[in-house]
């Protein structure tokens, strides 16, 4: 499976803001040998290729669809990515994928601080953690169907920092005969530099034991432990060309995935530009 838009479900951190953004990143592929591959379809040695795999080829452009809104006693985030949204459907790639394909999906987190709150008519304040929800999200994949998460997400009041979110959930993967427990942080960080400003953030999630045996068509193989993070860096452009500060980003991501997919010694790292912009 794909974990590519991960960030999305720690992004209900109360801290967060309100709206839609798109983000439009690019690999380029650029450094990679066809002649030079390891396992997995991996280029050895590229630092700006995916791997040569089920979702396409080494280079590979991805649009990102994500909207966020709280309300008064959570919030409900929403993202979709669209590989190859500019391919025109006469064009032969190597994987339908390239062509359209989707990854994405709906969370929803439910905080029963605010709701104690509201009806005791009282404030909480637990230092550090600034709140704990009730968190489920439906992901959805073009190939594979619809998964499951559920479980706690923790709100910390990190001095400095945007938001630091930590996770704590089940993967319920119809793919696999059983389930398994996910651990992650994300993270924001808002600086400047002279006149100009500057955004890092990112996430990493790690599974923790597996979800075991494949079931179904996924007969044969297994539901491994993984590692994935994607720390990024983006620039406000728009306030440099005298735009709206705070709309256009550019800049980049650094994918670090090992056991990508599930899939035991699968290591997919990449460098990708990106563009966003907030609406």
């Amino acid at each position: 499976m794909c974990f590519v838009a991960l960030l999305a479900s720690f992004l209900t951190s109360s801290t967060a803001f309100a709206g839609v953004w798109f983000e439009l990143l690019r690999a380029p592929c650029f450094t990679g040998d066809k002649d030079n591959m390891a396992f997995g379809g991996r280029y050895r040695g590229a630092v700006d290729c995916f791997n040569e795999d089920f979702n396409g080829g080494g280079a590979r452009t991805t649009l990102t669809i994500k909207a966020f809104q709280q309300w008064e006693y959570g919030s409900v985030f929403l993202y979709y990515d669209i590989t190859g949204p500019f391919t025109p459907a006469s064009v032969f790639k190597q994987s339908a994928n390239q062509k359209g394909g989707f990854f994405g999906g709906i969370t929803v987190a439910v905080s029963p601080k605010s709701i104690a709150e509201k009806v005791l008519e009282r404030k909480f304040d637990w230092g550090p953690l600034r709140d704990v929800s009730l968190k489920y999200e439906m992901e959805h994949v073009s190939k594979f169907g619809m998964l499951h998460y559920y479980g706690l997400q923790w709100d910390l009041a990190v001095p400095g920092m945007d938001f630091v979110t930590a996770t704590t959930v089940i993967r319920d993967d119809w793919a696999f005969r059983g389930v398994d427990l996910q651990v992650g942080l994300a993270w924001q960080k808002s600086f400047s530099l002279g006149t100009q400003d500057f955004l890092f953030l990112g996430f990493f999630q790690t599974g923790l034991f597996g979800e075991g045996e494949g079931v179904g068509t996924m007969t044969g193989s297994r539901g491994n432990r993984f590692f994935l993070a994607q720390p990024e860096l983006l620039w406000d452009f728009g306030k440099l060309v005298r735009f709206t500060p705070g709309k256009i980003y550019l800049g980049a991501e650094y994918q670090l995935g090992y056991n990508r997919y599930l899939i035991q010694g699968k290591i997919e790292n990449v460098l990708q530009g990106m563009i966003r912009w907030n609406i």
